[in-house]
């Protein structure tokens, strides 16, 4: 019962007054320094590339409603850093590293739940690792990251099978940054920069016009956060500040035309989790508490869930 009333719509609309509050969801079965997670139909498809000694390759299913795991066939191939998202049905993973040799990687894999089968839909125009990627039912694209392309946006038609370039590049090409949907714009914030750098920068991206505008840049110049629009409001928690060598445990909401701090994250600072979010709440899932070399060793199996 610990999330019925939190995501599902019908049970808040006659639950007596909002939590505005952190509350523990069902642990993650095994703790991942690095994870990423797209919705689709309740259920989020929460991902990990084996990327330190004793890990294994993550890919199981989150039931929003019924805070509970289910697990799946995992990603064919070993790599990580990769990207995903989901839509009508199907599971899209691009891009990467090869753990084995560092190489970024140019793969293009697809899952469908219904059989539990992953089939390689070719490759990427060009190798890049640490992106986003979102779809939105018709397109799928890729921002950011590492390489050569990163400052492109790419969008791939799954009716056509033919990727295209957008003429805006990415105004601050950033890897490892977070984002949301609000209307139609993918926002971005924070990440890291193409001389390594990370930055306080939130750019969102219009999905039909293909143009950029600049919003409040963040408080600090931070990493592997995550991003949400709940109620309107962007929400960026956690990430990892270069400048404070430290991994972030803030919660900070833009009011106008300034973010205000919301407390803490429970249990501490994390960065590089998985992570979703929508009017309904705020999840996020796994990560690291500890930066740099260190992130590795530290991983989290906690979920954690905020609701307004």
């Amino acid at each position: 019962m610990k999330l019925l009333f939190l995501f599902a719509s019908t049970l808040l609309a006659t639950t007596s007054p909002a939590i505005t509050e952190w509350r523990e969801g069902t642990r993650l079965p095994t703790a991942v320094p690095h994870a990423v997670a797209a919705e689709m139909d309740g259920k989020l498809y929460v991902m990990s590339g084996k990327v330190g000694q004793g890990l294994r390759n993550f890919f199981e299913q989150y039931d929003l409603q019924n805070d509970g795991w289910r697990p799946l066939t995992p990603l064919p191939v070993n790599i990580s850093q990769y990207a995903i998202a989901a839509g009508t049905g199907r599971v899209f993973v691009t891009g990467g590293r090869e753990n084995n040799t560092a190489r970024l990687s140019a793969d293009f894999w697809i899952y469908a739940p219904d059989t539990a089968v992953w089939l390689e839909l070719g490759s990427l125009p060009s190798a890049r690792a640490d992106h986003a990627s979102y779809f939105d039912g018709n397109r799928l694209f890729i921002f950011g990251g590492i390489g050569r392309d990163a400052a492109v946006v790419q969008s791939f038609s799954p009716t056509t099978g033919k990727w295209s370039n957008w003429k805006n590049r990415m105004p601050v090409p950033v890897s490892a940054a977070a984002f949301a949907r609000s209307g139609d714009e993918l926002i971005f914030a924070g990440g890291i920069d193409e001389r390594g750098r990370s930055v306080r920068a939130v750019q969102a991206f219009h999905l039909e016009k293909g143009t950029w505008r600049q919003l409040p840049a963040l408080p600090l110049a931070a990493s592997g956060g995550a991003l949400a629009v709940i109620d309107g409001s962007l929400h960026f928690a956690g990430g990892f500040s270069p400048a404070k060598s430290q991994v972030l445990e803030s919660h900070n909401k833009l009011v106008g035309q300034r973010w205000q701090r919301q407390g803490a994250l429970p249990g501490g600072g994390r960065h590089r989790m998985a992570y979703f979010g929508n009017d309904s709440g705020f999840v996020l899932i796994g990560g690291a508490i500890g930066g740099g070399f260190y992130a590795l060793f530290t991983a989290s199996d906690r979920v954690s869930i905020f609701t307004p």
